[in-house]
């Protein structure tokens, strides 16, 4: 039978392959954006410098972005060796489309079922090598976790050929996966990923995002799938995105990864879900993992957690980098 060995939740953020001097780039961004999610409502960015001050200039240096990007880099290559001594056979990847792929319609829950993904340029250089790679899916496993699913009452899409990647441009001849996916495939497995599932929740857009409460559920089941599935296979999870962004909530981020640290599920669906929003939404895919995980005795190893800002209202994205190691 199958046996879950390995979990992990890694941040996916384009600012992991910036260069310390581009950070605050990226502010500007913030500040143009009339939609920040912080604590349960929007915020434009006069609104949210206003209500936090600018009591995170002093995180702005170039001194302290170089710190904390040096931090980041060592624990994304302390994740990548947790990865390689699990010797995972079968990988599941959770993940999330930001109208990359799904342009016109957004699926709850969308399993993949083909034979191949394929990654590479134009994607930058943070989610990609530099050149055309292929990898091998799990149509086999994928088509089974949905027949699953479905007997548990969860409805699913099945993607059985994967769609263009609008953020490509020029359009390559291929079609480019999401960088949720592509990140993991590139910083965590070397580009040489397992034969894999993707799997596409749609934690980021309303109306269709799944609940924090059906999120746990989905790990639930997807637990007791891999459990039956009878192939002798050792199976990691991995949940690509998070922690608090595009407003970075430091407070907020340690009180999520104490729950998570103590399978507090009833607290983590406690929390209101208008703070489960835009990139923070992604914590739901941490959820799932540490369902699947828990019957395997696993404890949660935080390997770090980086708050990087770029604004003085404290926009940006906290970096949470964690695994489960079945005990």
């Amino acid at each position: 039978m199958a046996k879950i060995v390995f979990g992990m939740a890694v941040p996916h953020s384009g600012m992991l392959g910036q260069a310390p001097e581009d950070w605050l780039k990226n502010g500007e961004r913030d500040r143009n954006n009339p939609q920040l999610w912080f604590r349960n409502r929007t915020w434009t960015y006069p609104e949210l410098e206003a209500h936090r001050g600018a009591a995170f200039e002093p995180f702005l240096t170039l001194d302290e972005r170089t710190a904390r990007a040096a931090r980041c880099r060592a624990a994304l290559d302390k994740m990548a060796a947790a990865y390689r001594e699990a010797r995972v056979d079968v990988a599941i990847i959770l993940g999330k489309d930001q109208k990359e792929i799904f342009t016109d319609f957004s699926p709850s829950i969308a399993i993949y079922t083909g034979e191949e993904v394929h990654n590479g340029p134009p994607q930058r250089s943070v989610y990609a090598p530099d050149h055309h790679v292929t990898h091998k899916c799990h149509p086999q496993l994928a088509n089974y976790l949905i027949d699953h699913f479905q007997r548990a009452n969860f409805d699913l899409t099945d993607l059985f050929a994967w769609p263009d990647n609008v953020w490509m441009k020029p359009l390559p001849d291929y079609p480019v996966v999401p960088h949720a996916y592509s990140f993991v495939y590139h910083q965590i497995m070397g580009d040489n990923p397992p034969p894999h599932v993707p799997i596409i929740m749609n934690c980021f857009y309303p109306p269709t995002q799944p609940s924090m409460a059906r999120c746990i559920e989905f790990g639930r089941v997807l637990r007791d799938a891999v459990n039956a599935w009878p192939e002798d296979v050792r199976v990691g999870i991995f949940a690509s995105g998070g922690l608090s962004h595009f407003v970075n909530d430091e407070e907020f981020d340690h009180k999520i990864m104490k729950m998570l640290g103590e399978y507090d599920y009833d607290g983590l669906a406690a929390v209101e879900d208008g703070y489960y929003q835009s990139g923070t939404s992604e914590i739901k895919l941490y959820v799932s993992v540490m369902k699947a995980l828990q019957e395997t005795g696993a404890e949660m190893t935080l390997v770090d957690y980086v708050p990087c800002w770029r604004t003085p209202a404290g926009t940006g994205e906290g970096m949470g980098f964690m695994y489960w190691k079945a005990a």
